[in-house]
C-alpha cells in the first residue's frame, strides 16, 4: 500500500516541479469554473446541449451542469493537444463541449419513438451515459499528456498535481504546465475510467450503476471499445470527428477568412499568414482533410476503392490520394509536401520503429496495398459516403455512423479472417431496449461542423 501510495504521488517519469517561486505573470490562474463557462462560444454550446438533453432542468443541472464544472475544476484551460486540433488556451473543454453537442444531436436518429416526442426514462438513462461519456472522453490525459505545477498566490510552487487524487482548485491558485513527451495510449484508457468515477456526480453515476446493461456500455465507452459500445460506440466516434472537423473549419476561416479562393486558401500561404513552417504544413494538412471530404460527399472517391481502403485500424491512404489532390492543385509542385502536411495534424498510425507507411494484403486476391493508416479517418467523412463492395464491385450510399461501426468488422485486408460479422447499428426502444431498426430509415440530422449558432 506504501509503494501504491509512493507511486501516486511522485508519479514516476513525470519532472519534478520548481521549488522556485515564479512571477504571477508567468502562471494561469485558476477560474472558477462558471465564469470559464461565461465565454461566449461556450454559452452556446451549453445552451444547445441542454437543448437536445431530455432531462428536465433540475435534473439537467444536478447531473449534467455539475459534471461539466466538475470537469472544469479538472482541466481548467488548458489546451487539448500541443500542437494540433484544440491547442487553443482551454482547448480540452472546448473539445468535449463539440463533441457532447454533435453526440446528444446524433443520438435522436437512433431512437425508436412511441406515441409522443418525449423519451422514456430508460432512453433517458442511455442518454445520460452518452452525455457523460462524450463529456469525459479521453479524460485520463491528464495524468499522461500533462505535468502541471501548482502555486500559491504569491508563485510560491506547491506541488505538482495529481489528478487522479484532487481537482486543481482544491489547492493553490496558480498553476503552470507542460505537455510530456510521451503518451501511453492503452494506460490512458483505463485512466479514463478511475478519473470519470472521480468526476461524475454521485447521482449520476448511481443512476448509471443501477443498470448492468447501461453500465457495461458506459464503460466501453469510456475505455474507448466502440465494438463493447454497440451503436453509442459509433455515435460517439462521430461526434468526435465533428468536433474536430469544427475546429479545422473554423482554423481556416480565421487565418484567411473570405480572402482566400474557392476552398478558403490564400494563394501560396502569402500575406504573412501563418507565419512557421509548422503552420503551413497544417493549413495543408486542413484543406487535403476538406478537399476528401468533399470529394467522398460528392462521390468522387469511394470507400473501399483505389485510393482509399478501410483497414484494421482505419483508412489506409495510398500516394495516388495525394497525387490526385496536386492534379486538383497545380499550384502544388509535389504530392510528398501534401502528405507531410497530413502527418503534421497527428491523425495517422506510426509504427513502432517510427515509419508511418503500412502494406496490407488484400484478402481476395492478395494484391498489396501500401500507403499511410488514417487512424481518425471519421474527420474526412461527410454525412454520406459512397462505399464499394470488394465482392460484388457495387457501391452504395451508408453513413458515416454506419461506416465508422462497419470498419470495426473489417477483414477484407487481414491474413486472418475475423470472427466476427458485423451488424447493423441497433435503435433503443422505449422500454430502453436495443432493437434492430425500422423499415423505414430515420431522417438524416444535418450537423454543420463550422456552425456552433444552429444557422
Amino acid at each position: 500500500m506504501l509503494n501504491l501510495e509512493a507511486d501516486l504521488f511522485h508519479r514516476p517519469g513525470k519532472k519534478a516541479g520548481s521549488l522556485n517561486a515564479k512571477p504571477l505573470k508567468d502562471l494561469t490562474r485558476i477560474t472558477p469554473a462558471a465564469l470559464i463557462l461565461a465565454e461566449e462560444k461556450r454559452k452556446t454550446l451549453m445552451v444547445q446541449i441542454r437543448e437536445a438533453n431530455a432531462l428536465e432542468e433540475v435534473r439537467f443541472d444536478s447531473l449534467c451542469l455539475s459534471l461539466v464544472h466538475n470537469l472544469i475544476n479538472h482541466c481548467q484551460n488548458l489546451p487539448d493537444t500541443s500542437n494540433s486540433y484544440y491547442s487553443q488556451q482551454g482547448g480540452l473543454l472546448d473539445h468535449a463541449l463539440n463533441r457532447t453537442e454533435a453526440a446528444l444531436s446524433l443520438f435522436r436518429q437512433y431512437l425508436v419513438q412511441e406515441g409522443g416526442a418525449e423519451l422514456s426514462e430508460e432512453q433517458k438513462l442511455w442518454q445520460y451515459a452518452l452525455f457523460s461519456a462524450a463529456i469525459l472522453q479521453g479524460v485520463g490525459k491528464l495524468y499522461i499528456d500533462y505535468s502541471l505545477d501548482l502555486y500559491d498566490n504569491n508563485g510560491q510552487f506547491l506541488k505538482q498535481w495529481n489528478p487522479l487524487l484532487e481537482s486543481l482548485v482544491a489547492v493553490g491558485s496558480h498553476y503552470s504546465y507542460e505537455f510530456q513527451k510521451e503518451s501511453d495510449d492503452e494506460f490512458r484508457r483505463r485512466l479514463n475510467i478511475l478519473i470519470a468515477r472521480l468526476l461524475m456526480p454521485a447521482g449520476g453515476f448511481a443512476w448509471i450503476a443501477a443498470n448492468p446493461q447501461v453500465l457495461a456500455v458506459w464503460l466501453a465507452l469510456l475505455n474507448e471499445d466502440a465494438h463493447a459500445a454497440g451503436t453509442l460506440g459509433a455515435i460517439l466516434i462521430r461526434a468526435d470527428a465533428i468536433a474536430i472537423q469544427r475546429y479545422f473549419n473554423q482554423m481556416m476561416l480565421r487565418n484567411y477568412g473570405s480572402r482566400g479562393n474557392r476552398y478558403g486558401r490564400v494563394g501560396t500561404f502569402t500575406g504573412g499568414v501563418p507565419e512557421s513552417v509548422a503552420e503551413i504544413e497544417q493549413q495543408i494538412g486542413v484543406e487535403f482533410i476538406q478537399w476528401l471530404t468533399r470529394a467522398l460527399e460528392a462521390g468522387r472517391i469511394h470507400v473501399n476503392k483505389a485510393p482509399l481502403f478501410m483497414v484494421p485500424g482505419g483508412m489506409l491512404m495510398t500516394p495516388e490520394i495525394f497525387q490526385l489532390f496536386v492534379r486538383e492543385h497545380p499550384e502544388y509542385k509535389n504530392w510528398q509536401a501534401i502528405q507531410k502536411g497530413f502527418l503534421s495534424l497527428g491523425l495517422h498510425s506510426v509504427a513502432a520503429d517510427g515509419s508511418v507507411s503500412t502494406r496490407f494484403e488484400q484478402t481476395s486476391n492478395q494484391q498489396m496495398h501500401n500507403g499511410i493508416v488514417f487512424v481518425n479517418y471519421a474527420v474526412a467523412l461527410p454525412a454520406q459516403v459512397q462505399l464499394h463492395n470488394l465482392n460484388t464491385g457495387k457501391s452504395v450510399a451508408i453513413s458515416a455512423t454506419e461506416l465508422v461501426n462497419q470498419a470495426q468488422f473489417n477483414n477484407h485486408f487481414t491474413r486472418q479472417q475475423n470472427a466476427h460479422i458485423a451488424n447493423a447499428l441497433q435503435h433503443l426502444t422505449v422500454a430502453g431496449q436495443w432493437q434492430a431498426a425500422p423499415v423505414a430509415p430515420p431522417p438524416q440530422v444535418s450537423i454543420r461542423p463550422g456552425v456552433l449558432n444552429g444557422a
